[in-house]
Protein backbone atom coordinates (compact mmCIF):
# COMPACT_ATOMS: atom_id res chain seq x y z
CA UNK A 1 0.00 0.00 0.00
CA UNK A 2 1.18 3.28 -1.12
CA UNK A 3 0.57 5.32 2.32
CA UNK A 4 2.48 8.76 1.34
CA UNK A 5 -0.94 9.54 0.37
CA UNK A 6 -3.13 9.24 2.75
CA UNK A 7 -4.42 11.69 5.42
CA UNK A 8 -4.25 9.31 7.84
CA UNK A 9 -1.50 7.31 10.08
CA UNK A 10 -1.47 3.78 7.92
CA UNK A 11 -2.21 2.15 11.56
CA UNK A 12 -5.31 3.22 11.81
CA UNK A 13 -5.85 1.30 8.32
CA UNK A 14 -4.22 -1.94 9.86
CA UNK A 15 -6.32 -1.87 12.87
CA UNK A 16 -9.84 -1.13 11.42
CA UNK A 17 -12.95 -3.09 12.41
CA UNK A 18 -16.59 -1.54 13.44
CA UNK A 19 -15.17 -1.77 17.33
CA UNK A 20 -12.24 0.60 17.07
CA UNK A 21 -13.58 3.41 14.75
CA UNK A 22 -16.97 5.12 14.26
CA UNK A 23 -19.03 4.81 11.46
CA UNK A 24 -18.16 8.72 10.15
CA UNK A 25 -14.94 8.02 10.54
CA UNK A 26 -15.23 4.44 8.34
CA UNK A 27 -16.53 6.48 5.75
CA UNK A 28 -13.71 8.72 5.39
CA UNK A 29 -11.00 5.81 6.18
CA UNK A 30 -12.13 3.97 3.17
CA UNK A 31 -11.83 7.01 0.75
CA UNK A 32 -8.67 7.43 1.63
CA UNK A 33 -7.43 4.09 1.09
CA UNK A 34 -9.30 3.80 -2.16
CA UNK A 35 -6.95 6.57 -3.74
CA UNK A 36 -4.05 4.18 -3.38
CA UNK A 37 -4.98 0.69 -2.11
CA UNK A 38 -8.16 -0.86 -3.26
CA UNK A 39 -8.09 -3.74 -1.68
CA UNK A 40 -6.52 -3.12 2.12
CA UNK A 41 -5.95 -5.35 4.82
CA UNK A 42 -6.69 -5.02 8.76
CA UNK A 43 -5.26 -7.10 11.58
CA UNK A 44 -8.57 -6.84 13.15
CA UNK A 45 -10.37 -10.18 14.16
CA UNK A 46 -7.08 -12.17 12.81
CA UNK A 47 -7.02 -10.58 9.69
CA UNK A 48 -9.07 -9.70 6.65
CA UNK A 49 -8.54 -8.04 3.56
CA UNK A 50 -10.91 -5.13 2.88
CA UNK A 51 -12.96 -4.92 -0.71
CA UNK A 52 -14.14 -1.15 -1.28
CA UNK A 53 -14.40 -0.63 -4.81
CA UNK A 54 -18.34 -1.52 -6.00
CA UNK A 55 -17.42 -3.02 -9.45
CA UNK A 56 -14.53 -5.46 -6.62
CA UNK A 57 -17.85 -5.85 -3.97
CA UNK A 58 -20.27 -6.51 -7.04
CA UNK A 59 -18.54 -9.21 -8.31
CA UNK A 60 -17.35 -10.77 -4.96
CA UNK A 61 -20.76 -10.91 -3.89
CA UNK A 62 -21.82 -12.42 -6.91
CA UNK A 63 -19.75 -15.29 -6.52
CA UNK A 64 -20.27 -17.39 -4.12
CA UNK A 65 -18.33 -20.12 -4.74
CA UNK A 66 -15.10 -18.70 -4.29
CA UNK A 67 -16.45 -16.01 -1.43
CA UNK A 68 -18.38 -18.21 1.03
CA UNK A 69 -20.97 -17.30 3.60
CA UNK A 70 -19.55 -19.96 5.73
CA UNK A 71 -19.39 -20.15 8.75
CA UNK A 72 -20.39 -16.78 9.67
CA UNK A 73 -20.88 -13.57 8.39
CA UNK A 74 -20.07 -11.49 11.38
CA UNK A 75 -17.01 -10.63 13.12
CA UNK A 76 -15.68 -11.50 15.74
CA UNK A 77 -17.06 -15.11 15.62
CA UNK A 78 -19.69 -16.84 18.31
CA UNK A 79 -20.47 -19.83 19.33
CA UNK A 80 -23.77 -20.15 17.79
CA UNK A 81 -25.34 -21.75 15.29
CA UNK A 82 -25.02 -20.13 11.65
CA UNK A 83 -27.86 -17.38 10.49
CA UNK A 84 -30.11 -19.29 8.52
CA UNK A 85 -29.56 -18.93 4.10
CA UNK A 86 -27.37 -16.13 5.37
CA UNK A 87 -24.60 -17.88 6.44
CA UNK A 88 -24.90 -20.92 4.15
CA UNK A 89 -23.87 -21.89 0.60
CA UNK A 90 -25.96 -24.03 -1.93
CA UNK A 91 -26.95 -26.69 -1.65
CA UNK A 92 -27.92 -26.20 1.94
CA UNK A 93 -28.49 -22.32 1.39
CA UNK A 94 -31.67 -23.65 -0.55
CA UNK A 95 -33.97 -25.08 2.07
CA UNK A 96 -33.40 -22.61 4.75
CA UNK A 97 -33.65 -19.56 1.90
CA UNK A 98 -37.34 -21.07 0.92
CA UNK A 99 -38.33 -21.24 4.82
CA UNK A 100 -37.92 -17.13 4.23
CA UNK A 101 -39.34 -16.67 0.89
CA UNK A 102 -42.18 -18.87 2.29
CA UNK A 103 -42.97 -15.85 4.88
CA UNK A 104 -42.29 -13.17 2.54
CA UNK A 105 -43.52 -13.92 -0.83
CA UNK A 106 -44.47 -11.31 -3.69
CA UNK A 107 -47.56 -10.68 -2.12
CA UNK A 108 -46.60 -9.33 1.65
CA UNK A 109 -45.97 -5.59 1.04
CA UNK A 110 -49.17 -5.39 -0.34
CA UNK A 111 -51.00 -7.30 2.10
CA UNK A 112 -48.98 -5.63 5.21
CA UNK A 113 -49.30 -1.94 4.10
CA UNK A 114 -52.79 -1.23 5.93
CA UNK A 115 -51.57 -2.56 9.15
CA UNK A 116 -48.20 -0.63 8.90
CA UNK A 117 -50.02 2.37 7.73
CA UNK A 118 -52.32 2.21 10.71
CA UNK A 119 -49.91 1.64 13.16
CA UNK A 120 -48.01 4.25 11.66
CA UNK A 121 -50.78 6.77 12.20
CA UNK A 122 -51.54 5.06 15.56
CA UNK A 123 -47.76 5.75 16.77
CA UNK A 124 -47.95 9.84 14.95
CA UNK A 125 -50.87 10.17 17.33
CA UNK A 126 -49.21 9.81 20.15
CA UNK A 127 -47.30 12.66 19.71
CA UNK A 128 -48.53 14.48 17.06
CA UNK A 129 -50.12 17.40 19.88
CA UNK A 130 -47.02 17.99 21.62
CA UNK A 131 -44.91 19.49 18.88
CA UNK A 132 -42.13 17.38 19.66
CA UNK A 133 -40.78 13.68 19.59
CA UNK A 134 -37.93 11.90 19.36
CA UNK A 135 -39.09 10.12 16.00
CA UNK A 136 -36.71 7.29 16.28
CA UNK A 137 -37.93 6.04 20.25
CA UNK A 138 -41.62 7.10 19.21
CA UNK A 139 -42.07 5.45 15.37
CA UNK A 140 -38.71 4.28 13.52
CA UNK A 141 -38.21 1.78 16.55
CA UNK A 142 -41.68 0.33 17.23
CA UNK A 143 -42.86 0.28 13.69
CA UNK A 144 -40.39 -2.15 12.05
CA UNK A 145 -40.68 -4.45 15.63
CA UNK A 146 -44.25 -4.66 14.94
CA UNK A 147 -44.36 -5.04 11.45
CA UNK A 148 -42.46 -8.29 11.63
CA UNK A 149 -43.94 -9.76 14.56
CA UNK A 150 -47.66 -9.68 13.06
CA UNK A 151 -45.92 -10.95 9.70
CA UNK A 152 -44.83 -14.11 11.60
CA UNK A 153 -47.88 -13.81 14.01
CA UNK A 154 -46.49 -12.60 17.59
CA UNK A 155 -48.84 -11.53 19.63
CA UNK A 156 -49.24 -7.45 20.04
CA UNK A 157 -48.72 -8.14 23.32
CA UNK A 158 -45.28 -9.86 23.42
CA UNK A 159 -44.06 -6.94 21.28
CA UNK A 160 -42.14 -4.67 23.12
CA UNK A 161 -40.63 -7.60 25.09
CA UNK A 162 -39.49 -9.33 21.43
CA UNK A 163 -37.80 -6.21 20.59
CA UNK A 164 -36.45 -5.06 23.80
CA UNK A 165 -34.66 -8.72 23.86
CA UNK A 166 -33.65 -8.61 20.30
CA UNK A 167 -31.81 -5.53 20.74
CA UNK A 168 -30.17 -6.46 23.68
CA UNK A 169 -28.91 -9.71 21.93
CA UNK A 170 -28.00 -7.65 18.44
CA UNK A 171 -25.78 -5.07 20.68
CA UNK A 172 -24.11 -8.17 22.42
CA UNK A 173 -22.37 -9.23 19.05
CA UNK A 174 -18.81 -8.48 20.16
CA UNK A 175 -18.91 -10.14 23.66
CA UNK A 176 -19.45 -14.02 23.01
CA UNK A 177 -20.42 -14.41 26.52
CA UNK A 178 -22.62 -11.68 26.93
CA UNK A 179 -23.93 -12.88 23.71
CA UNK A 180 -25.01 -16.38 24.75
CA UNK A 181 -26.85 -15.01 27.52
CA UNK A 182 -28.92 -12.54 25.77
CA UNK A 183 -29.87 -14.97 23.09
CA UNK A 184 -31.15 -17.21 25.90
CA UNK A 185 -33.55 -14.44 26.89
CA UNK A 186 -34.57 -13.90 23.75
CA UNK A 187 -35.14 -17.92 23.08
CA UNK A 188 -37.01 -17.54 26.30
CA UNK A 189 -39.71 -15.63 24.96
CA UNK A 190 -40.15 -16.45 20.79
CA UNK A 191 -39.25 -20.14 20.95
CA UNK A 192 -41.72 -20.66 23.53
CA UNK A 193 -44.20 -19.30 21.10
CA UNK A 194 -43.47 -22.06 18.40
CA UNK A 195 -44.14 -24.34 21.04
CA UNK A 196 -47.73 -22.48 21.84
CA UNK A 197 -48.45 -23.26 18.42
CA UNK A 198 -48.27 -26.83 18.57
CA UNK A 199 -50.41 -26.93 21.40
CA UNK A 200 -52.96 -25.02 19.62
CA UNK A 201 -52.52 -24.59 15.83
CA UNK A 202 -53.08 -20.69 14.48
CA UNK A 203 -53.63 -19.61 10.54
CA UNK A 204 -50.10 -17.70 11.25
CA UNK A 205 -46.00 -18.41 9.89
CA UNK A 206 -45.06 -19.76 13.23
CA UNK A 207 -47.45 -22.74 13.02
CA UNK A 208 -46.12 -23.34 9.54
CA UNK A 209 -43.11 -23.11 11.26
CA UNK A 210 -43.19 -25.53 14.32
CA UNK A 211 -44.20 -28.01 11.71
CA UNK A 212 -41.47 -27.33 9.26
CA UNK A 213 -38.85 -29.92 8.36
CA UNK A 214 -35.06 -29.66 6.96
CA UNK A 215 -32.94 -32.54 5.51
CA UNK A 216 -36.20 -35.21 6.64
CA UNK A 217 -35.91 -33.69 10.25
CA UNK A 218 -37.96 -31.49 12.53
CA UNK A 219 -36.25 -28.36 13.81
CA UNK A 220 -35.41 -28.04 16.66
CA UNK A 221 -35.45 -25.38 19.36
CA UNK A 222 -31.58 -24.11 18.60
CA UNK A 223 -32.93 -23.91 14.75
CA UNK A 224 -35.60 -21.08 16.00
CA UNK A 225 -34.13 -18.80 17.90
CA UNK A 226 -31.38 -18.59 14.71
CA UNK A 227 -34.81 -18.45 12.38
CA UNK A 228 -36.42 -15.85 14.47
CA UNK A 229 -33.37 -13.81 15.26
CA UNK A 230 -32.96 -13.55 11.66
CA UNK A 231 -36.27 -12.41 10.95
CA UNK A 232 -36.19 -9.85 13.55
CA UNK A 233 -32.32 -8.85 12.87
CA UNK A 234 -33.43 -8.11 9.04
CA UNK A 235 -37.13 -7.18 9.70
CA UNK A 236 -36.57 -5.06 12.43
CA UNK A 237 -33.54 -3.93 13.34
CA UNK A 238 -32.19 -2.80 9.80
CA UNK A 239 -35.40 -1.40 8.86
CA UNK A 240 -35.26 0.88 11.95
CA UNK A 241 -32.13 2.21 11.08
CA UNK A 242 -33.46 2.35 7.48
CA UNK A 243 -36.36 4.27 8.23
CA UNK A 244 -34.55 6.82 10.69
CA UNK A 245 -31.88 7.72 7.87
CA UNK A 246 -34.37 8.46 5.24
CA UNK A 247 -36.51 11.25 7.97
CA UNK A 248 -32.92 12.06 9.16
CA UNK A 249 -32.19 13.04 5.23
CA UNK A 250 -35.44 14.14 4.17
CA UNK A 251 -36.42 16.25 7.05
CA UNK A 252 -33.05 17.82 7.92
CA UNK A 253 -33.25 19.73 4.20
CA UNK A 254 -36.38 21.93 3.96
CA UNK A 255 -35.94 22.00 0.36
CA UNK A 256 -35.65 17.64 -0.28
CA UNK A 257 -38.88 18.27 2.52
CA UNK A 258 -41.12 20.39 0.42
CA UNK A 259 -39.69 18.72 -2.87
CA UNK A 260 -41.28 15.54 -1.94
CA UNK A 261 -44.67 17.60 -0.74
CA UNK A 262 -45.15 19.16 -4.21
CA UNK A 263 -44.12 15.94 -6.24
CA UNK A 264 -44.91 12.07 -4.12
CA UNK A 265 -43.34 10.57 -7.06
CA UNK A 266 -39.90 11.12 -6.04
CA UNK A 267 -40.34 9.47 -2.87
CA UNK A 268 -39.08 6.25 -4.20
CA UNK A 269 -36.22 8.07 -5.41
CA UNK A 270 -35.49 9.66 -1.74
CA UNK A 271 -35.63 6.36 -0.31
CA UNK A 272 -33.35 4.40 -2.77
CA UNK A 273 -30.93 7.48 -2.11
CA UNK A 274 -30.99 7.25 1.83
CA UNK A 275 -30.63 3.60 1.67
CA UNK A 276 -27.06 4.30 -0.75
CA UNK A 277 -25.65 7.04 1.81
CA UNK A 278 -26.57 5.07 4.96
CA UNK A 279 -26.69 1.74 4.49
CA UNK A 280 -28.02 0.01 8.02
CA UNK A 281 -25.35 -2.65 7.61
CA UNK A 282 -21.51 -1.21 6.05
CA UNK A 283 -20.35 -4.73 5.20
CA UNK A 284 -20.38 -8.59 5.44
CA UNK A 285 -17.70 -10.91 5.59
CA UNK A 286 -16.99 -13.52 3.42
CA UNK A 287 -14.22 -16.39 3.30
CA UNK A 288 -12.62 -17.68 0.19
CA UNK A 289 -12.17 -20.89 -0.86
CA UNK A 290 -9.60 -20.65 -3.66
CA UNK A 291 -6.78 -18.22 -4.07
CA UNK A 292 -8.23 -15.34 -5.76
CA UNK A 293 -7.23 -11.95 -7.08
CA UNK A 294 -8.99 -9.00 -6.62
CA UNK A 295 -8.02 -5.37 -8.15
CA UNK A 296 -4.38 -7.02 -8.67
CA UNK A 297 -4.35 -8.31 -5.44
CA UNK A 298 -3.29 -11.79 -4.64
CA UNK A 299 -5.59 -13.22 -2.00
CA UNK A 300 -4.94 -16.97 -1.03
CA UNK A 301 -7.66 -19.32 0.12
CA UNK A 302 -9.47 -19.20 3.27
CA UNK A 303 -8.64 -15.88 4.01
CA UNK A 304 -11.50 -13.52 5.27
CA UNK A 305 -12.59 -10.73 2.90
CA UNK A 306 -14.57 -8.15 3.88
CA UNK A 307 -17.97 -6.47 1.58
CA UNK A 308 -17.65 -2.73 1.95
CA UNK A 309 -21.30 -2.21 1.27
CA UNK A 310 -21.06 1.66 2.60
CA UNK A 311 -17.65 2.06 0.79
CA UNK A 312 -18.80 0.83 -3.05
CA UNK A 313 -22.24 2.79 -2.04
CA UNK A 314 -20.14 6.03 -2.38
CA UNK A 315 -17.61 4.94 -4.84
CA UNK A 316 -17.12 7.75 -7.04
CA UNK A 317 -16.28 6.25 -10.08
CA UNK A 318 -20.16 4.92 -9.59
CA UNK A 319 -22.08 7.69 -8.53
CA UNK A 320 -21.15 11.23 -8.95
CA UNK A 321 -21.10 13.37 -5.89
CA UNK A 322 -21.37 9.98 -4.13
CA UNK A 323 -21.55 12.09 -0.38
CA UNK A 324 -24.13 14.16 -1.50
CA UNK A 325 -28.49 13.31 -0.63
CA UNK A 326 -29.56 13.68 -4.41
CA UNK A 327 -33.06 13.15 -5.38
CA UNK A 328 -32.37 13.69 -9.05
CA UNK A 329 -29.29 10.61 -8.88
CA UNK A 330 -29.94 8.34 -12.28
CA UNK A 331 -29.52 4.11 -11.72
CA UNK A 332 -28.90 4.18 -7.89
CA UNK A 333 -28.09 0.80 -7.81
CA UNK A 334 -26.56 0.74 -4.12
CA UNK A 335 -25.68 -2.55 -2.54
CA UNK A 336 -27.41 -2.03 0.64
CA UNK A 337 -29.95 -4.90 0.42
CA UNK A 338 -26.93 -7.57 -1.06
CA UNK A 339 -26.73 -8.91 -4.10
CA UNK A 340 -26.75 -12.45 -5.41
CA UNK A 341 -28.53 -15.83 -3.71
CA UNK A 342 -28.26 -13.64 0.04
CA UNK A 343 -30.00 -10.47 -1.30
CA UNK A 344 -32.38 -9.64 1.58
CA UNK A 345 -35.18 -11.29 1.07
CA UNK A 346 -37.61 -8.73 2.96
CA UNK A 347 -36.12 -5.93 0.56
CA UNK A 348 -39.60 -5.27 -1.07
CA UNK A 349 -41.30 -5.05 2.74
CA UNK A 350 -38.94 -2.86 3.83
CA UNK A 351 -39.20 -0.06 0.64
CA UNK A 352 -43.03 -0.54 1.46
CA UNK A 353 -42.53 0.23 5.11
CA UNK A 354 -40.11 3.12 4.40
CA UNK A 355 -42.71 5.10 1.89
CA UNK A 356 -45.55 4.55 3.47
CA UNK A 357 -43.83 5.95 7.00
CA UNK A 358 -42.67 8.91 4.39
CA UNK A 359 -46.33 9.24 3.33
CA UNK A 360 -47.94 9.96 6.29
CA UNK A 361 -45.14 12.36 7.97
CA UNK A 362 -45.10 14.11 5.00
CA UNK A 363 -49.20 14.06 4.93
CA UNK A 364 -49.61 14.75 8.91
CA UNK A 365 -46.65 16.89 9.64
CA UNK A 366 -45.63 18.81 6.74
CA UNK A 367 -43.23 21.33 8.92
CA UNK A 368 -41.44 18.52 10.35
CA UNK A 369 -37.91 19.57 11.03
CA UNK A 370 -35.22 18.01 12.29
CA UNK A 371 -33.39 19.91 15.87
CA UNK A 372 -30.32 17.68 15.43
CA UNK A 373 -27.47 19.24 14.36
CA UNK A 374 -25.17 16.78 13.42
CA UNK A 375 -26.46 12.99 13.00
CA UNK A 376 -24.02 11.02 14.81
CA UNK A 377 -23.66 7.45 14.23
CA UNK A 378 -23.20 4.86 16.01
CA UNK A 379 -21.74 1.25 15.13
CA UNK A 380 -23.78 -1.69 17.62
CA UNK A 381 -24.38 -5.61 17.20
CA UNK A 382 -21.23 -6.07 14.75
CA UNK A 383 -21.57 -3.63 11.49
CA UNK A 384 -24.64 -2.55 12.25
CA UNK A 385 -24.60 1.50 11.93
CA UNK A 386 -27.66 3.31 13.56
CA UNK A 387 -28.82 7.06 14.98
CA UNK A 388 -29.51 6.68 18.76
CA UNK A 389 -32.04 9.69 18.90
CA UNK A 390 -33.67 11.67 16.32
CA UNK A 391 -35.35 15.33 18.09
CA UNK A 392 -37.78 16.94 15.65
CA UNK A 393 -40.66 19.87 16.39
CA UNK A 394 -43.23 20.71 14.14
CA UNK A 395 -47.03 22.38 14.33
CA UNK A 396 -49.06 20.43 16.26
CA UNK A 397 -51.84 18.89 15.69
CA UNK A 398 -54.92 17.15 15.86
CA UNK A 399 -55.50 13.31 16.34
CA UNK A 400 -56.85 11.00 14.13
CA UNK A 401 -57.54 7.91 15.96
CA UNK A 402 -57.00 5.69 12.34
CA UNK A 403 -58.31 2.38 12.99
CA UNK A 404 -58.76 -0.79 10.90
Amino acid sequence: MADTELKTDPIEVGSWSCYTTAPARSLELFEEVRRTCPVAHSDGHDGFYMLLNYDDVKRAMNDYKTFSSEPQVLRPMLPRKPIPALEMDPPRHNQWRAIFNGAITYKTAKSMEAFVRSDINHHIDDFIESGSCDLIRQLAEPVPAETICRMVGIDDSLVPTVRERALAMFAAQGAPEEFGRRQAAFAEVTVSEVHARRRKPRLDYLTHLASVEIDGRPLDDNDYVVLLAAFLGAGHHSTTSAMASLIYEVFSKPDVRDALRQDANKIGAAIEEALRLRPPFFGFFRRTTQPTTMAGVEIPAEATVYMGWAAANRDPRMFDAPTEFRLNRPNNRHLSFGLGIHTCPGAALARMELRVVLEELLRRLPDLTITLENATYQFGGGDYSFLAQLPATFTPARREHVAL
